[in-house]
């Protein structure tokens, strides 16, 4: 049975780089929190990967992808594991690995304590449910470089898809809080679903500022301030993305 994702996780899996296959000719990924296992599924069925090393920080999960595995026939091809990020992972196992359907913070602290393990040339896909600007500015300030950007809207929520390769290096960054809050790649793009996006966050904080402006303490008067700070920062997105 061929395995269907949903259209945010079909963006995760388009961002696993069809020319890297750097272990003995092979592509090989790590799924973290690879919960019931359908993306590592996807991967081997579609010839998208070799082989996929699917972790989990929870048994239930694993448990389920163990049993979808088996289902599929594919035990030979995803290996499972328990395991927290990267600890159960060895330097070398895998070229890529998928980060995605967790916390921006907890994808910073995973990358933090399996750094040690990822070696120039290893690429990544990152999909933070928030904190995504927090999740930029970890990787080009540790070298990764930030390669390529997606983002979807799916049942009303937005969400953003980051391929990034280790390198070590701080080549091509450059250092704007425009590119860390909505991405050089999307606003180079020229990408519509973050225009939507920056429309529906601009029409957002003008009502919040309009309601607070009715109000005449220390504290509306800080907040409004810091609003006008993110309005002008969103238009400046936008400006950037429509010219």
């Amino acid at each position: 049975m061929s395995i269907k994702l949903s259209e945010r996780m079909m963006a995760i899996v388009r961002m696993v780089s069809s020319g890297h296959a750097s272990i003995n000719n092979k592509r090989i990924v790590a799924d973290i929190g690879c919960d019931h296992g359908f993306v590592s599924i996807y991967l081997i069925q579609n010839n998208l990967a070799d082989k996929v090393l699917a972790m989990d920080v929870a048994e239930g999960p694993l448990c389920t992808a163990m049993t979808n595995v088996a289902e599929e026939g594919l035990g030979d091809r995803i290996e499972l594991r328990l395991s927290n990020g990267f600890e159960k992972m060895k330097m070398g196992e895998t070229d890529t690995a998928i980060i995605a359907g967790m916390g921006g913070q907890l994808i910073i602290s995973i990358l933090k304590n399996g750094r040690s393990k990822l070696e120039e040339g290893y690429e990544l896909v990152l999909s933070p449910q928030s904190d995504v600007r927090m999740v930029r500015e970890y990787l080009r300030k540790d070298g990764i470089l930030i390669i390529d950007e997606d983002m979807i809207c799916e049942d009303g929520k937005y969400y953003n898809i980051i391929r990034a390769v280790v390198s070590g290096e701080h080549k091509g960054y450059i250092e704007d809080e425009v590119y860390d809050t909505f991405g050089e790649c999307l606003i180079k793009k020229k990408s519509p679903v973050l225009v939507s996006f920056i429309d529906k966050e601009i029409e957002k904080k003008q009502g919040i500022y309009c309601r607070l402006s009715k109000k005449d303490t220390e504290n509306t008067v800080n907040r409004l301030f810091e609003i006008d700070k993110e309005l002008k920062l969103l238009e400046k997105a936008r400006q950037m993305i429509i010219n």
